[in-house]
């Protein structure tokens, strides 16, 4: 069965591609000032439900709120230790189509994670 693709899906997922990694509650109030009727929980259930169906990614960087990425091609993030910022990264000897590992411990490896951080632009000019 295929999931209905409400006018709510469609102003949230615009939402998603206008912000620069946004939060939830980033989404939720550039939503709610166009269109009021949408509640927060809505915003917060379609997005993990994008995140789901893999529409979008879901960033979990250590030390701050769950962000949400529209671009699911395989890529890395940087984030801004002073402002929080989080920016797409090309990483030089990374391969885009993912790393590969084993565990000799016995784990079933099911994904990994690299995160870079630093200090943006806009910061560095503070």
């Amino acid at each position: 069965m295929q999931e209905r693709q409400t006018k709510q899906k469609t102003i949230i997922y615009d939402a998603l591609k206008t912000l620069d990694h946004p939060t939830a509650t980033e989404v939720y109030g550039y939503v709610h000032e166009a269109y009021p009727s949408v509640s927060r929980a809505t915003v917060f259930r379609v997005l993990g439900g994008f995140a789901e169906k893999g529409t979008a990614l879901e960033l979990r960087l250590s030390g701050h709120e769950v962000r949400y990425d529209y671009n699911v091609m395989p890529h890395y993030h940087a984030h801004c230790t002073v402002c929080g910022r989080v920016a797409d990264v090309a990483a030089a000897g990374i391969p885009t189509d993912g790393l590969r590992a084993t565990a000799d411990c016995g784990f079933e490896i099911e994904g990994y994670s690299v995160e870079f951080f630093g200090i943006c632009k806009a910061c560095q000019k503070r």
